[in-house]
């Protein structure tokens, strides 16, 4: 006689993680609190110079991980900061709720918090740190193989195929001495501008940002920088840059330090 079945089936308390990222976002003003954040995760990593820069450049996309990331491949904001993550930085980012930096009284940011205020920018950020490369999907919309528990990748681009496979997609992240063969000493964020397509379809925020919205928060921020530098236990200079279409390397526009 056979066994009657043990009808049993995954269930269990889940975070709907694109509603938790507009609860974030409605107690993280957008404007110079990004960028702000960004410094802060930077002055938490020990870092001690800090580039913003507004890359208004069109990538190829014709090798990518996925079709649909040829949306990302516009104009972006990139950070970049000269410390390296370490194994428990990868762990705070990936936490929405909470970070390992919470009971470390000499690291004042909540990375797995504040972090995601870049997601008033983008609906996709990304970085590269030592031989490592991270993409943040938590619509799971866009790149290939995501799913809600995993809602993004992680390549060691030192050793793997895919860097020359889809040579387009990480093409972006040369700038400031990455060069997406060697570890890289340092870390580079990019967070691809959200366009008015994406702000009408998105679950995170319906904001687009143009150009000029980023142009604007470098002047802000550069009138701020003296007391935003005060605050700051680490970082001792914060420059912004631009790299316009056409152009091999970035022009800074302003630089402030103490």
């Amino acid at each position: 006689m056979d066994s009657p079945p043990l009808l049993i089936e995954d269930f269990g308390q889940k975070v709907d993680l694109t509603r938790r990222i507009r609860e974030v976002l409605l107690n993280y003003p957008e404007g110079t609190t990004v960028l702000k954040e960004i410094i802060q995760n930077a002055d938490d990593a020990g870092a001690s110079s800090v580039r913003l820069c507004l890359d208004r450049r069109s990538h190829p996309s014709h090798s990518l991980l996925s079709p649909s990331l040829s949306h990302f491949q516009g104009p972006s904001l990139l950070a970049f900061n000269d410390a390296v993550f370490t194994d428990d930085d990868f762990i705070s980012i990936s936490r929405i709720g909470g970070s390992t930096k919470h009971s470390q009284a000499s690291k004042t940011g909540r990375f797995g918090v504040g972090f995601n205020s870049v997601y008033h920018l983008t609906d996709l950020p990304s970085f590269v740190s030592g031989k490592y490369v991270v993409l943040f999907d938590p619509q799971g919309a866009y790149l290939p193989h995501v799913s809600s528990a995993n809602p993004g990748k992680r390549i060691d681009f030192v050793s793997s195929s895919a860097i020359s496979a889809y040579n387009d997609q990480f093409s972006p992240y040369c700038a400031f001495g990455c060069d997406m063969k060697t570890p890289f000493n340092g870390t580079l964020f990019r967070f691809p501008l959200r366009n008015a397509g994406q702000a009408a379809a998105s679950k995170l925020s319906r904001q687009a940002y143009l150009e000029d919205d980023i142009s604007s928060m470098f002047t802000q921020l550069y009138e701020e920088g003296v007391l935003t530098l005060l605050f700051l236990k680490c970082v001792s200079c914060i420059e912004m840059y631009i790299w316009d279409a056409g152009e091999f390397e970035p022009r800074k526009l302003y630089s402030c330090s103490n």
